[in-house]
């Protein structure tokens, strides 16, 4: 009986642990949820992340494929580096209320596809963020205030630091060839910060959580700076120019579309075959995986474009040893069910359909290690130092004693070779 009750016991402290150990990141848990996006107002090409008291707020929006509004409620919980929960309590790192209704809400017009547009935005008058770091918001039913249908993750600044970064094809694995090294000098006037202790470091590639650099220490500290240099966590590959199509009208075929056509009762896409591209470097100006809601006729964009399916297709004679995933903010940049293609023994190659809104996209395919469960654009897209990337470096200050990790740099540096 005693072992038993151990076991129990045991089991219990591992399921806490793991729970304590979740790390955030945007994402949908619903089938019914579409096109969630985190970005800053009315500017959609910047990462998810606003000063302190800066005067700009983010917005999070989403669509239900629905006829009627439901009644949804939201909370905000502030992170530590690694978007895990921070020790903070609620009154620590907000003013306002917990649970509030989510009351931007309107009905699709127009469109072949019922939906409703959601809207939340950060800070708003009913809640402000008092301290810098990371923030997840998480969106409930009203009827089931313990499962989110989402998280959206942004992130609030409150700079402290300047942050001088480079990005260079001269890796410490090869030159010129297939990866982009990453390097970066934090400048600082507080004589109270210890950089090995107090900072920790982030650096991110077209804002993927997946290959991120995970916190990193400096290589050497000098008169009020930290360098970042000659360190394997800040080698990237470089991937190839991202792939992208456009769907603005129902009438024609659009930039990347093969043909368009309409199956009672919507619309569907197919995109232009794909070809794996291991052989070749196709240079073209992209959005490193972001997307754009528009239509040719619409007025109001979140109510008015309307929904299709698109239709993706990647050649192969045979399938992979490894599992192929659509790279896009399309899901959120996360490789899962929703992202993963299928290998069609008719089609001879890869498939996958998803509904999708009105706009302007970019993707890439990349396949996942079983093993270590590691991304790479290496067996299709191919590595090429020539690809334009945008890495994102964050800069984290907790001193000795301190509860949670303040943000308090950020730079963004669109590599151009």
């Amino acid at each position: 009986m005693k072992t038993r009750i151990y076991s129990l016991f045991i089991f219990i402290i591992l399921i806490i642990g793991s729970l304590s150990a979740q790390s955030f990141k945007t994402e949908s848990f619903s089938d019914l949820i579409k096109t969630l996006r985190v970005s800053v107002v009315d500017d959609w090409e910047s990462p998810p992340i606003i000063e302190l008291e800066g005067g700009v707020s983010i917005e999070v929006s989403f669509d239900e494929i629905a006829e009627h509004p439901k009644r949804y409620t939201y909370t905000l919980t502030h992170c530590d580096a690694e978007w895990k929960p921070s020790q903070l309590s609620q009154h620590e790192y907000m003013s306002g209320f917990q649970n509030m209704v989510v009351e931007d809400f309107a009905v699709s017009f127009g469109t072949y596809m019922d939906y409703i547009n959601y809207k939340l935005y950060f800070p708003n008058e009913n809640l402000t963020m008092k301290v810098s770091g990371n923030y997840v918001v998480q969106v409930f039913e009203d009827n089931n205030p313990k499962k989110p249908v989402l998280s959206a993750c942004f992130s609030v600044v409150e700079p402290q630091v300047e942050i001088d970064m480079q990005v260079s094809s001269r890796t410490d694995i090869s030159v010129n060839r297939s990866h982009q090294q990453v390097s970066f000098n934090i400048n600082f006037d507080n004589r109270e910060i210890f950089p090995m202790q107090d900072i920790k470091a982030v650096v991110q590639q077209n804002n993927r959580r997946d290959n991120s650099s995970g916190i990193i220490k400096p290589i050497s500290i000098g008169n009020k700076q930290v360098r970042y240099e000659h360190n394997p966590k800040l080698i990237f590959e470089g991937g190839n120019e991202y792939r992208k199509f456009e769907v603005i009208s129902f009438k024609y075929s659009g930039l990347g579309i093969e043909s368009m056509s309409y199956h009672t009762p919507y619309y569907h896409a197919d995109i232009r075959g794909d070809n794996p591209r291991t052989n070749r470097f196709s240079y073209d100006e992209d959005a490193d995986g972001k997307y754009v809601i528009r239509n040719r006729d619409g007025v109001d964009y979140d109510t008015e474009a309307d929904y299709f399916f698109a239709h993706f297709y990647l050649a192969a004679k045979q399938p992979y040893n490894e599992d192929i995933y659509v790279l896009s903010e399309i899901f959120n940049n996360v490789a899962d069910e929703r992202s993963k293609m299928e290998y069609s023994e008719k089609d001879q190659g890869y498939i996958k359909t998803v509904i999708l809104k009105q706009g302007y996209y970019n993707y890439l395919y990349v396949t996942k290690k079983r093993d270590s469960g590691s991304l790479s654009t290496a067996l299709i897209e191919g590595n090429y130092y020539q690809a334009e990337n945008e890495y994102c470096t964050y800069v984290y200050y907790r001193p000795s004693g301190n509860r949670y990790d303040k943000l308090i740099g950020f730079k963004t540096l669109k590599y151009r070779p």
